[in-house]
């Protein structure tokens, strides 16, 4: 599997995931000022910005390290265009990250919410 493989069925996974949660996802892959957000999700009336990262394993760390504040700066970005939006104005914002590793045929998510901030 290709890297763009893997993400991808990493993102459903954490889709997958934070719905199993109780979060509603809105929008996949939401592009927006030169930036992707790759799950807008909601969960009473809080917004969430989420950022997959997925791995085959730790052996260079975890992977939400690799959620560097370049990434974070451009999610945020696009975060505000997103939120700006009716109905979403009065909704508080949040920047999760959902880690997802795929070892030996099973996977794992890992849900940080307030993984970041402004």
């Amino acid at each position: 599997m290709d890297s763009k493989a893997i993400g991808m069925s990493g993102e459903q996974a954490a889709a997958a995931y934070l719905k199993n949660k109780g979060y509603k996802v809105i929008q996949a892959n939401y592009r927006a000022a030169g930036a992707e957000v790759d799950l807008v999700a909601s969960c009473g009336d809080v917004l969430c910005f989420v950022e997959v990262k997925t791995r085959k394993n730790c052996d260079h760390g975890s992977p939400e390290m690799f959620v560097t504040r370049s990434k974070q700066l451009k999610i945020i970005r696009a975060a505000r265009i997103f939120a700006a939006r009716k109905p979403y104005r009065d909704f508080r914002v949040r920047f999760d990250v959902v880690s997802v590793l795929r070892e030996a045929g099973a996977t794992a998510c890992d849900h940080l919410e307030n993984a970041f901030e402004e």
